[in-house]
């Protein structure tokens, strides 16, 4: 069984100017309809918001091509969604790769005023991650 990590920093100017330069265009290329108005509905916040799940998608992208190296995942093809306690989860819209494996992905994000970053790991459905300091009696 494989598992595969990933992890992403995203700059806050650097990711303000690519916003900047892409526009609508970049919005749609990086982020489904939902990410947007989750983002946009925290108006404060938005860059920030935005930024967290731009490097969640890259952190996704890393961790599924160290298990699928053949699953090519376009940006908006992954999704950072909520559930009701606010914890981030991802879902894939990648049809093409329906009959594949299953993979659970699990998710970690955190920003501050300069930097967003994220984490994340992909194993097989069914894998539970070993223990190694409980074998052996070990504790």
């Amino acid at each position: 069984m494989a598992i595969g990590c990933g992890v992403d920093v995203v700059e806050l100017d650097r990711f303000k100017e690519a916003l900047r330069r892409g526009g609508a265009a970049f919005l749609r290329r990086v982020f489904t309809a939902q990410e947007v108005t989750y983002a946009k509905a925290r108006k404060r916040t938005v860059l920030l918001h935005l930024a967290a799940r731009f490097a969640a998608k890259e952190a996704v992208i890393k961790a599924v091509s160290q298990i699928a190296p053949r699953r090519m995942l376009a940006m908006n093809q992954v999704e950072v969604c909520n559930d009701s306690l606010g914890r981030p989860h991802i879902f894939l819209h990648d049809d093409r790769h329906r009959g594949s494996t299953p993979l659970t992905l699990l998710v970690s994000l955190s920003h501050t005023e300069r930097v967003a970053v994220a984490n994340a790991i992909a194993f097989q459905k069914g894998f539970l991650p070993h223990q190694p300091c409980a074998q052996k009696g070990r504790r």
